[in-house]
């Protein structure tokens, strides 16, 4: 072997030695970084969720925060879920949910933006009360257009210009059964997780 080969030899050698203590350091400070995504009660990974929202994939978002709600309720095999199993959503998994969308929309969504808007418009969390009050809180949020609910999957807007506590939107999207009842009962557990 001349000593050109021999030196060519040493330093991809030396790259291949080098790259795993490299790779590991790196994996290393993404893990410390992605540990403080997954719930340490309920093990649920909201990393996806975080990146979806940094990116602005506000579709991918609301259907990743589905998936963890379902995942939150242990309803995952089922596809959907009750009011009562809404109820049992940990106040940590409401309060990450919560706060990454609201950091990363700047503002604009997550439950603690829908919440003052629901009660604004004369809902009550954990009570029913007439069906005029929860549309009104639909026409602010823009989940109704010209006197009517929206068809959720197809007419969500997901933009930047979605009206503030647009998203994320717990009806069908989330396959939540009864809408009224079923939102009255998420609002009362945000209540409860402090979340207003």
């Amino acid at each position: 072997m001349n000593i050109k080969a021999l030196i060519f030899s040493a330093i991809i050698s030396f790259s291949f030695v080098s790259l795993p203590h490299q790779n590991s350091f790196a994996q290393s400070d993404l893990s410390e970084s992605s540990s403080n995504l997954v719930s340490p009660e309920t093990k649920i990974d909201y990393s996806n969720l975080e990146n979806y929202l940094k990116n602005k994939e506000w579709r991918e978002a609301n259907n990743e925060t589905r998936n963890i709600i379902l995942s939150a309720t242990g309803r995952m095999d089922i596809g959907w879920v009750r009011e009562n199993d809404l109820k049992k959503i940990s106040c940590e998994d409401l309060k990450k949910i919560d706060d990454l969308w609201y950091t990363n929309s700047n503002g604009r969504f997550g439950f603690r933006v829908q919440l003052p808007i629901y009660i604004e418009t004369g809902n009550r969390p954990g009570k029913l009360i007439a069906d005029d009050a929860y549309s009104r809180f639909g026409d602010r949020v823009g989940w109704r257009k010209d006197n009517d609910w929206i068809i959720f999957i197809e007419n969500l807007n997901f933009t930047d210009n979605a009206p503030i506590g647009h998203l994320p939107n717990p009806r069908s999207e989330y396959s939540v059964t009864g809408g009224r009842l079923a939102y009255s009962v998420l609002a009362e557990r945000m209540v409860q997780c402090n979340l207003n």
